[in-house]
Parts: structure tokens; sequence; C-alpha cells
């Protein structure tokens, strides 16, 4: 009798204890898969801060390569979330996605080399509009394939000439982008502030500036996203709940501000006060 029961008890509790399974990927400095700073991406620790917040589900965090998130988390038959999400409507015809947003940064820059600026005639201060800037000059743009940067912005890459794009799929695709600028194979490169600033320190980069687009507003926001089925929606519905409190915590507005360099952090600190103020 007394072993019936503790079974009981012991299959009770594995009943009421889940999971959220988020998918990490191969985009550092958000993600840090294989170096020594491991566990430590700016959106792996955001992470962690829900779980805080979120007793009832475990963390546990799977890795896929950033070219199968997407399709994964369509995968009904699983349930999987992901940080930093556009929201799209593409996205949304199979992707629960948070009403509120759970990360907020420093919209797509445009890394390109000063010696491409010098023959261009353009100062590294100056503020561009990806279209035009890529198409009147005949530059040769970098993108990693199936990431979404918005919906202008998205728009504005699929009607560049397609002769004027490389699309990079696999591991690590945007590193592989960057080492394809250094080496002239393309000419710019489309990606987030913290990441060309991470990318350009590891790999010693000081001929590549970043560029603001005028397209976007300069501050972007992330949601989680997860499979649309009935534990997804149930995640969603939890991580709305507890979404306003992290994001108005200090920890996640130190975390935001994690990887980026000074003047960067400054300007990300002054758009998110005016952000709370307005």
């Amino acid at each position: 009798m007394r072993k019936a029961l503790l079974l009981l008890i012991l299959l009770s509790s594995m009943a009421e204890c889940k999971s959220i399974d988020w998918i990490i990927t191969d985009f550092p400095p958000y993600y840090m898969i294989n170096d020594a700073d491991e566990g430590t991406g700016r959106d792996e620790l955001i992470i962690d801060l829900f779980h805080q917040y979120l007793p009832a589900y475990e963390n546990n965090k799977v890795y896929f390569p950033a070219s199968r998130a997407i399709r994964a988390l369509s995968d009904k038959r699983n349930t999987f979330c992901m940080l930093s999400l556009y929201k799209t409507p593409q996205r949304q015809k199979f992707i629960r996605f948070s009403e509120n947003y759970t990360t907020i940064g420093l919209s797509p820059t445009i890394a390109t080399t000063t010696k491409t600026l010098q023959a261009l005639g353009v100062k590294d201060t100056a503020k561009i509009q990806l279209k035009p800037f890529i198409e009147e000059n005949k530059l040769v743009l970098g993108v990693v394939m199936q990431r979404s940067y918005g919906r202008v912005l998205d728009q504005a890459i699929t009607s560049i000439p397609k002769n004027q794009v490389v699309i990079r799929p696999g591991q690590d695709a945007l590193e592989s982008l960057t080492y394809m600028l250094k080496k002239g194979r393309v000419d710019a490169v489309i990606g987030y502030p913290s990441e060309h600033f991470y990318l350009h320190k590891q790999t010693n980069t000081k001929e590549v500036v970043q560029l603001i687009l005028e397209d976007v507003d300069p501050i972007v926001h992330g949601y989680v996203g997860c499979t649309d089925n009935e534990l997804g929606r149930e995640i969603i519905n939890e991580i709305d709940a507890v979404a306003n409190t992290v994001v108005n915590s200090q920890e996640f507005k130190t975390v935001m501000q994690k990887w980026l360099p000074s003047y960067l952090e400054i300007k990300l600190s002054r758009l998110m006060k005016n952000k709370e103020a307005g």
C-alpha cells in the first residue's frame, strides 16, 4: 500500500512538472554556444530571467542551426519557443506570439568597410536607406537565410535584384558573411549592432563600420514565439502574464545593454528611458 502511494505521488509530481523547450541558435552574442562565454548570451540570460517568474516550468534549452529554427517552431508535433522574434504575417500563420514584447534593442544596421565608403564618398556617420544604397551603388548585400529584419527591411531586401543579394545558410552564417565582407566578396552585411560589434571584436576587424538605416525606427522589439498548439498557447499566456514585470526590472535593462560598446549602450539606455517616459 505504501509503495503504491509513493508511486502515485511520484507520478503526480512528474505530471505537474512541465518544461519550456527554448530554441537557442548560432547567433552570438544573443546565444553563446561554443566559446568561453557559453551560456552568457543576451537572450539566454533573458530566458533565465523569465524563469524566475515561471516556477511551474523547467528551463530547457535546445540547440538548432539558425536555418532550421523557424521550421522547428512550425511542427505541431513538438512544442518549442523562441525569444526575440519579429511578428510577421507569414510567421503568424503557424506561430503563437506573445502580446507583450520580451526584448528591446537597437534596430538593424549595415556593416560595410571603410574602403567601400571611401570609394562611394560616404561618411561613416551617414544614415542610409537600404534599397537605394545597395542598388544605386551596385553593391552586394549579405543576408542570413530565413531571418527576419522586420516588415519594412524584409520587403526592401526582397525587392533588391537577386544578383545583388547573397543569402547565407548554415551554422555561424553571420560570421561567415562578415568574413566574406572582409575579403570583398560582399560589400555590406545586415545585422544588429551588438552582433556586428561582437564579431568585429572577435576577429579584430578595424576596417569595418556600421551605418544606421533610416528605413526603420531606432529601437526594435522582439517577442516570444511558440508552436501554435495547445501547450504553446498555454506557455504564451503564462509569459504574457509576467512580461511587464520582467521588462520593467533592472535585471532586464542590464542584460539588454550587455555586449554593446559603450557608445551604443548609452544610446539604447536613452531610448529605453524615452520609451518609459512616453
